[in-house]
């Protein structure tokens, strides 16, 4: 009979640890699913500083150029966004290269279901970098909001 008991027990606190284990599980799949990137790009971005300005407005390059700026002034670009999925989504930026300390811009945005946004990303007043063409990406990471 004391046997039969011990089997029981046992029995009963390996159903325990099975259930919380599944149940562990469960969770932690749907919190990696609110967090999984639903969307990743890079754009790449550019920008020249020289003695002159100009615009950069040609519509089929595959760069979002900042145009040609002097020093002790700015250049920007909107990026147009838009949510086509019928759940909250945030937009993380995050710029590499050697324009990164030149740039201004959000790093999360926030949209509604159905929401298109402008995004600027701009250059702060340049005063003292050498005269060159300042490049780098623009990584994006499209995110579920919880």
């Amino acid at each position: 009979m004391v046997k039969k008991e011990n089997a029981n027990n046992k029995l009963f606190i390996f159903a325990i640890v099975i259930v919380l284990l599944s149940i562990t599980g469960f969770v932690i799949s749907l919190t990696m699913n609110a967090f999984a990137v639903l969307h990743e790009e890079g754009i790449p971005i550019a920008v020249r500083i020289d003695n002159y300005t100009a615009y950069n407005i040609s519509k089929n390059q595959k760069v979002l150029h900042l145009g040609t700026i002097k020093t002790e002034s700015f250049g920007e670009r909107n990026l147009s966004i838009s949510n086509s999925y019928d759940f909250k989504t945030s937009y993380e930026f995050d710029i590499t290269g050697d324009i990164e300390p030149l740039m201004i811009y959000p790093r999360v945005v926030v949209l509604e279901p159905m929401e298109t946004r402008e995004v600027v990303f701009r250059t702060k007043v340049i005063e003292y970098e050498d005269f060159g063409t300042y490049s780098g990406i623009i990584h994006v990471k499209v995110r579920r909001v919880a």
